[in-house]
């Protein structure tokens, strides 16, 4: 009994400490180092951001059976949560520092708690990223990572500031990870360690966020978006925000081998960068993008008028060109 007499609450089992210690040794190096102050095992982080910087935070909540399917590998689920938050970044020009990983799970063994622990760790470390902390909780199945990164004062990238004249450039390829969805029972059967670089399944459950162009973009574009729910839902965005329109060439959108434009342009889960930048910076980006060894296409350029939407100089209608929607 408390001294006034309540019932004490009873104590937290001891499975879920013993999950928590299991997952930061997991973790490993990327649970502290540069940056963190303070990191996982404390009511919450201390992080030092650099002097004359600005923070960048994203959060991004992945459900079960409706962003991954249910019975998918740990390792897989985990890698993929980092890189669909880590893209925001990019999409920000911001250097990645910090992540915290929420994880909510109708029951949880110790087996696969590490390794979703191991797939976070495998994203953590190849996106440069320290684990600070994070929530377990019971529930249905979800993860959610809120990524931390910073910019120099005032040199963060923005949707809002394409100008007609513009052009519009995509990075990488496109329609990689829709592709991979089409294969439901493979999509869910895989397992990290052995998909193939470059395959549709290693573009859903292994995206690489382009986090070395977005930051090499600061002083190069004019705005920036990632493409997380479909290429033209994506324009769609950066032009409502910048109050312009667009006009796409279908032909000329980079695309992975096996896909179809006009699906692929509506299909999520790319995670490449969408980006605008003056003519006379087109050298600037074709050097930025061989510096990273990532190509970056032209595939439009930025007009006047409205309504704020990317108008395809083609129609399309294999799948829906609204993307993907989450209500």
């Amino acid at each position: 009994m408390s001294r006034d007499g309540r019932p004490l609450a009873a104590a937290p089992p001891a499975g879920e400490f013993a999950l928590i210690a299991a997952i930061v040794d997991a973790l490993g190096p990327v649970a502290r180092g540069e940056g963190v102050v303070l990191g996982p095992g404390d009511d919450a982080a201390v992080l030092a951001v650099p002097p004359q910087h600005e923070l960048v935070v994203s959060t991004d909540t992945l459900v079960a059976g409706r962003h991954y399917p249910a019975a998918a590998a740990p390792a897989n689920i985990g890698y993929r949560s980092m890189a669909a938050a880590t893209s925001d970044l990019a999409a920000m020009g911001a250097a990645p520092a910090w992540a915290l990983v929420s994880l909510t799970a109708p029951d949880l063994t110790a087996e696969w708690a590490v390794a979703f622990a191991m797939g976070i760790r495998a994203a953590a470390e190849t996106m440069g990223l320290k684990v600070v902390g994070g929530n377990l909780a019971r529930g249905p199945h979800s993860v959610t990572v809120a990524a931390h990164g910073h910019v120099p004062a005032g040199a963060a990238l923005h949707r809002s500031g394409a100008r007609p004249g513009d052009r519009i450039y995509v990075s990488g390829r496109i329609g990689g990870a829709g592709l991979a969805l089409a294969d439901a029972p493979a999509l869910a059967a895989c397992q990290l360690a052995e998909l193939a670089a470059g395959s549709p399944l290693a573009r859903y459950w292994q995206p690489q966020p382009r986090l070395a162009l977005g930051v090499g973009l600061r002083g190069i574009a004019t705005a920036a978006i990632d493409v997380s729910d479909g290429l033209a839902a994506e324009v769609d965005h950066l032009c409502r925000a910048s109050r312009v329109a667009a006009a796409l060439e279908l032909g000329r959108v980079p695309l992975c081998r096996g896909a179809e434009a006009g699906i692929a342009v509506a299909a999520g889960d790319d995670y490449e960068l969408v980006f605008t930048a003056p003519p006379a910076k087109a050298e600037a980006v074709a050097a930025l993008a061989e510096a990273v060894s990532v190509p970056a296409t032209a595939i439009g350029t930025v007009v006047a008028g409205q309504p704020w939407r990317g108008c395809w100089d083609v129609p399309f209608d294999a799948a829906p060109a609204g993307g993907y929607r989450h209500f």
